[in-house]
């Protein structure tokens, strides 16, 4: 059994599906509330379906694709709170990119004194998420793009997915199964995403008086877009939006 060429297929396969769910949304939905909860509750149905079927493998690779269209709707309701979409060909690259990701992991795990030590093993695969996510935040911090984000999402996917490599299996049917319980990382994704745009969608209701020398407090328009703000909020708002 090829551990890497299936993990690699399964994540290439789940991230450029919900990438194209995403994209197909695309005018269908444009509300990000309800994209959100149509993704939690797909989300939801999928992790009952799993547990109610723990070893039928068919059962298993129709979860895989549940989650990835739960989190495709997760991504349109980030793509509508954030003002802005990325194309197809754009959401590939970044797919091929976390793949290269996995792929640079099991590289590391082939080194003689990593693969023959189970502590040795088990500490990389710390180390790497550790500084996969200091390295995400800084990228993030230091940039203004549409794609970050989106790549930040695809990471927690992969890195669960990097989990369920690491761990000792028997068959392909077992490994597909870590593989379906892995992508329940998208319930992660769906807690980010859910918090920032439930708070986007209340904070447009806030009390604040935006006269046209200023605001009162300057949080509070930022959240509610005021466009009696002084100073440059709206394009402080524009630039966090890019990000």
């Amino acid at each position: 059994m090829k551990k890497i060429s299936i993990v690699s297929s399964a994540s290439l396969g789940f991230l450029l599906l919900c990438s194209a769910v995403a994209i197909i949304l695309r005018g269908i939905i444009n509300d990000a509330v309800v994209s959100l909860i149509i993704g939690v509750v797909i989300l939801a149905a999928s992790g009952i379906v799993a547990f109610a079927v723990r070893e039928r493998k068919s059962i298993n690779i129709l979860c895989i694709l549940l989650s990835a269209v739960a989190m495709g709707f997760l991504l349109r309701a980030w793509y509508i709170n954030r003002g802005f979409d990325n194309p197809f060909w754009v959401m590939t690259l970044i797919s091929l990119s976390t793949v290269l990701y996995l792929w640079v992991f099991f590289a590391l795990t082939k080194i003689p004194f990593v693969h023959k030590s189970k502590t040795a093993y088990f500490l990389t695969v710390a180390l790497y998420l550790v500084l996969s996510v200091v390295a995400y935040f800084t990228v993030m911090v230091k940039t203004e793009t549409t794609y970050v984000s989106t790549f930040g999402y695809y990471m927690i996917v992969e890195m669960a997915f990097i989990l369920a490599m690491s761990l000792e299996v028997n068959n392909s049917d077992e490994l597909i199964r870590n593989l379906a319980l892995s992508t329940y990382s998208v319930f992660v994704v769906a807690i980010i995403a859910g918090v920032i745009i439930l708070a986007a969608a209340g904070g447009g209701d806030c009390d604040c008086d935006c006269g046209p020398d200023g605001c009162c407090d300057r949080d509070c328009c930022e959240v509610c877009d005021c466009s009696g703000c002084g100073g440059d909020s709206s394009l402080e708002s524009k630039k966090r939006k890019n990000k």
